[in-house]
């Protein structure tokens, strides 16, 4: 919009006739691009909120989840719940949440891989 306001003032003030519709015509077309293009590339990225969300995350683990304790993930505390045990600093993986408990586990027993896709067996 600033694009379109700078190429009116200057199509009135400094460039001459003719070249002063070309100026206008063609920030215009710019705006119009960059509307579509940022329209375009906003529709493809997947929306990510929710507890969906979450599955998958790496956290550490800030107490001792025998099987309850605290986990750290994004800046933020979170009760969780490791049903095979962790101690301060593991690193572990969102399993599910139940109400605004974390469950997770060790990586390689997470049923979910980094993108919170569900892993498959192996030979699938």
């Amino acid at each position: 919009m600033v694009l379109i306001v700078v190429s009116v003032l200057l199509a009135l003030f400094l460039v001459p006739a003719p070249w002063g519709v070309v100026l206008v015509g063609c920030a215009i077309g710019l705006e119009v691009a960059g509307k579509v293009f940022w329209y375009r590339y906003s529709r493809r990225m997947p929306v990510a909120v929710g507890r969906e969300a979450m599955i998958g995350l790496p956290v550490e683990v800030l107490s001792p989840c025998q099987p309850y304790g605290r986990v750290h993930l994004l800046g933020e505390r979170w009760r969780a719940r490791c049903n095979a045990g962790a101690s301060v600093g593991d690193r572990l993986v969102i399993e599910a949440v139940d109400h605004i408990t974390l469950v997770v586990g060790k990586p390689e027993d997470a049923k979910f891989d980094a993108v919170g896709e569900e892993r498959l067996p192996a030979g699938r």
